[in-house]
């Protein structure tokens, strides 16, 4: 093969090398809202539990992540004004971990309701949304197969599951969270793995890159 072929590939490779820096460089600098956790419950049904003015609805067995600043559903009023909605978590033994409310006014769909700033986290809690009136309320989750029913205007509701998503505060960029994510990675790994396995992970998709670079130069070549 011609020099100039071989040249034409390896201005190809660099240049795609290029690319991808720059896009993984954007997308760590790209500031978003970023979820402290979630209860993995998918929004399946839209209208999963329906809440009249007064009632609320209370799920229990929720784990509540540190740094949770506020509480993302999907809530629609339907055709009516949207109520205040009231938010309240408590844990295990009935202490309060943290509460907060969300004006009237709010648009249907994915609805934000900033609550006290959680430091800790918490198994076992208990999170309960109230509606304020002047209207009812419907709120998206899904079937529940669990053993534990959640409680809808103080009666017992089985196999319905809400969908929570606990939010951190603000906007962060992927780069701001590198050390929570690299915190989260060494759960549940072996003490000899917990604080280097994350350096193995880059330092092996280096070497791979690396490696189908010199195979397309070599076979080019």
């Amino acid at each position: 093969m011609s020099r100039l072929t071989v040249r034409a590939v390896r201005a190809v490779l660099a240049c795609g090398l290029l690319a991808i820096l720059v896009a993984f460089a954007v997308l760590l600098a790209h500031s978003a809202p970023r979820r402290s956790g979630s209860d993995v419950t998918p929004n399946v049904d839209p209208a999963a539990v329906t809440l009249s003015t007064g009632e609320q609805a209370c799920q229990n067995e929720e784990l509540l992540p540190a740094d949770t600043a506020a509480l993302r559903m999907i809530i629609s009023s339907g055709e009516s004004p949207p109520s205040k909605l009231s938010v309240r978590a408590s844990g295990p033994h009935g202490a309060l971990l943290a509460s907060g409310a969300l004006a009237a006014g709010w648009r249907d769909g994915v609805v934000r309701i900033p609550i006290t700033h959680v430091s800790t986290s918490t198994a076992r809690a208990t999170v309960c949304l109230r509606d304020e009136g002047p209207s009812q309320v419907m709120i998206a989750g899904d079937s529940s197969d669990q053993d534990h029913a959640i409680q809808v205007g103080g009666k017992s509701v089985e196999d319905v599951q809400l969908r929570i998503e606990y939010m951190r505060p603000g906007s962060e960029s992927w780069l701001a969270l590198a050390p929570t994510i690299v915190h989260r990675f060494s759960l549940g790994k072996a003490g000899f793995l917990r604080d280097w396995e994350w350096v193995a992970v880059l330092v092996l998709m280096a070497l791979a890159i690396a490696l189908a670079v010199g195979t397309i130069l070599r076979e080019e070549t």
